[in-house]
C-alpha cells in the first residue's frame, strides 16, 4: 500500500464528524479519529495497532468479525464507558468502516420521558381510584338512606378532586417551563409579590402550628415573569411548611447579594426548622416526581413535582438555586437571580 493510499485514508476518517474507525480486513488498525478515540475511551498512549486493542466491547468485536464474513452492515447500540453508542460497521471495499455515534444525551432523554409517563400515570391512577371508589360508597350510601356518612363522603371526594386537580396543575405548569423559549420580561414588584404569596400560606402554616415571617425592602422593580417568580415562592414556601414540625418557624427573605465576581444580585431564601434531608438525598430532590419522604407526600397531598417545577422556572430567568440540609436541623433554599433581571433596589 502506498504512502499516498495511507494518508488518504487518514484524511477520509478525519474529515468525519462521528468517531470513526478503519480496519484492514485482517483485523490491523488502519486509522482512527480523535472523537473515537474519546468514544472509545482509549487512553494517551495505548497500545493501538489491532481491532482489539481499540475496540475492546465483546459485542463490538464480533460484529466487525460479522460484517467482514458476510459483507452486510449491521448497526448495534452498546454501551461503553458510562456513554449509550450507536455503531454502525460497513465494508469499504476491502477495509472495514466503524462509524460511533455518542447517544448518550438522546438515551438519557428518551429514558426520563419513559419515567415521566410510568410516574405520571402511576401519581393520576391513585386519587382517579380514590374517586371513583367514594362516589360508588356515595351513591350506596344515598340509597340506603344513610346521611351520617354523607358528609364524610363528600369530604373525602373533594380532598382526592383537589388532590388531582393540583397534580395536573403541576404537571401543566412543568410542561410549560419545559418546553418554554426566550422569554418575554415584565416589571414586576418582587417585593410585593413575596409578601402576597407568603401571606397566602398563613392559614395553612396556623393549622400545623408554623410560624411564617418574611423579610423584604418596602419595594424592588424586577424584569422577569410573574407567574414563574410566583410559582417558586409558593412551592418553597409550602414545602417548608409542609415539612416542618410542631413550633417550628419558616423565614423567608427578599435580599440584595453579589455573586462570585462581585455582581449585584438578588437572592431569595427560604428557612426551616424542619426534619431536614439526608445529604444522601440531595442530588435527586429536583428530580420529577422523586420524594425524600413518599408516605408523608402523598398524606400530605405533595405531588413530587414542586421542586423540579421550581429548578425549571429559576433556571428560565437565568438564575440558580441551592439547598443546604441536615437531618432533623431544617433546610435552606437560596434563590439567586442575575443582575440582568432585576431594574432597581430601592435605598435602605
Amino acid at each position: 500500500m502506498s504512502a499516498r493510499h495511507r494518508s488518504r485514508r487518514r484524511e477520509l476518517v478525519e474529515s468525519i464528524a462521528q468517531g470513526a474507525v478503519l480496519l484492514s480486513d485482517d483485523g490491523q488498525l488502519l486509522a482512527i479519529n480523535t472523537a473515537a478515540r474519546e468514544l472509545l475511551a482509549i487512553p494517551p498512549g495505548a497500545r493501538t495497532r489491532t481491532a482489539t486493542d481499540v475496540l475492546t466491547h465483546p459485542a463490538l468485536i464480533g460484529a466487525v468479525g460479522d460484517v467482514r464474513d458476510a459483507g452486510e452492515p449491521m448497526t448495534l447500540v452498546i454501551d461503553h464507558a458510562e456513554a449509550r453508542l450507536r455503531v454502525n460497521v460497513s465494508m469499504l471495499r476491502d477495509e472495514v468502516l466503524v462509524l460511533i455515534v455518542d447517544r448518550t444525551e438522546e438515551h438519557r432523554v428518551e429514558q426520563l420521558r419513559r419515567d415521566f409517563v410510568v410516574n405520571a400515570s402511576h401519581e393520576l391512577k391513585t386519587p382517579v381510584t380514590g374517586i371513583q371508589t367514594l362516589a360508588e360508597a356515595l351513591s350506596v350510601v344515598v340509597a340506603q338512606d344513610e346521611p351520617e356518612r354523607v358528609a364524610e363522603l363528600v369530604e373525602r371526594l373533594g380532598d382526592e378532586a383537589a388532590r388531582l386537580a393540583a397534580l395536573v396543575h403541576d404537571l401543566l405548569d412543568l410542561r410549560r417551563l419545559e418546553e418554554r423559549g426566550p422569554i418575554e420580561r415584565e416589571p414586576v414588584d418582587l417585593a410585593e409579590l413575596v409578601r402576597r404569596v407568603v401571606a397566602a400560606q398563613v392559614n395553612r402554616a396556623d393549622e400545623l402550628a408554623i410560624e411564617l415571617s418574611v423579610e423584604a425592602p418596602v419595594e424592588v422593580e424586577f424584569a422577569g415573569v410573574e407567574g414563574d417568580l410566583e410559582v417558586v415562592v409558593r412551592n418553597l414556601v409550602r414545602n417548608a411548611i409542609t415539612y416542618n414540625r410542631p413550633g417550628g418557624t419558616v423565614h423567608v427573605a427578599l435580599r440584595e447579594a453579589q455573586d462570585e465576581e462581585g455582581e449585584p444580585e438578588v437572592e431569595i431564601v427560604v428557612v426551616d426548622t424542619g426534619m431536614g434531608i439526608d445529604p444522601a438525598e440531595l442530588p435527586r430532590i429536583f428530580e420529577r416526581f422523586y420524594r425524600v419522604d413518599p408516605a408523608r407526600s402523598r398524606h400530605t397531598g405533595g405531588t413530587g413535582l414542586g421542586l423540579s417545577i421550581v429548578r425549571h422556572a429559576v433556571e428560565n430567568l437565568g438564575g440558580s438555586i441551592e439547598v443546604d440540609s441536615r437531618l432533623d436541623d431544617g433546610t435552606t433554599f437560596t434563590v439567586r437571580l442575575p443582575a440582568s433581571a432585576y431594574r432597581s433596589w430601592p435605598s435602605q
